[in-house]
């Protein structure tokens, strides 16, 4: 009868010792990879112990720095889940943190936003909308030949005015003229070289000539 005590007390001690050393953990995960400037991605989580009305801080490596900076703020629910909506500038590396404990990192990477309008016929204008000036990049005009089916370059074209909205927006642009057949789809296109390092390779809607 001892015996068995002595096991059931000693059983009873490491499992009480099992549950005191698990560690505390976050999970994170982003709603999408990759957005386009000015879109808001949500990041959500699971807190292991599940408790609820834990503070969460979401914190951000953008490109460029390596200094990570709160972002956002949230609180677990009654199952110890969290989430809280963000909107990286640039690509931007996430954790999320509770006290000494932090998540593994979730990368978001960024497009610029490239728009082509056409004021009159042979006139356009390309803009590109970041979160920093991109003035001296190059943007491609290009057409659209439709025997092929791709798309083929027109004109090399640097960004050259920079206008600052709501930080830290800045929209690129540069006017220019082309003499195209009527109807022709053209778009402009940021290109990987030129938008690198911290943001992606983005196009504008086509429109047309």
């Amino acid at each position: 009868m001892r015996t068995f005590v002595a096991v059931c007390i000693v059983g009873a001690a490491l499992a009480a010792s099992a549950t005191a050393a698990a560690p505390v953990t976050l999970t994170l995960a982003a709603s999408a990879s990759s957005v386009t400037y000015g879109k808001p991605v949500t990041l959500s989580g699971q807190l292991s112990t599940k408790k609820a009305n834990q503070q969460i801080a979401f914190e951000g490596t953008a490109c460029g720095s390596t200094k990570a900076t709160r972002d956002a703020t949230a609180r677990t629910n009654a199952t110890g889940a969290f989430s809280a909506s963000v909107t990286p500038a640039v690509a931007t590396t996430y954790r999320a943190t509770v006290k000494n404990v932090q998540s593994p990192p979730v990368a978001v990477t960024v497009k610029p936003l490239v728009e082509l309008t056409r004021p009159v016929r042979g006139s356009f204008t390309a803009k590109v909308t970041a979160g920093q000036a991109l003035t001296g990049k190059f943007v491609l005009f290009q057409r659209y030949r439709t025997l092929r089916k791709r798309w083929v370059q027109v004109k090399r074209l640097a960004l050259g005015t920079a206008i600052a909205g709501t930080k830290p927006t800045v929209v690129s642009s540069v006017a220019f003229k082309a003499k195209l057949r009527r109807g022709t789809r053209v778009r402009a296109l940021l290109s990987t070289a030129q938008a690198a390092p911290c943001y992606l390779q983005a196009a504008s809607k086509s429109i047309r000539a």
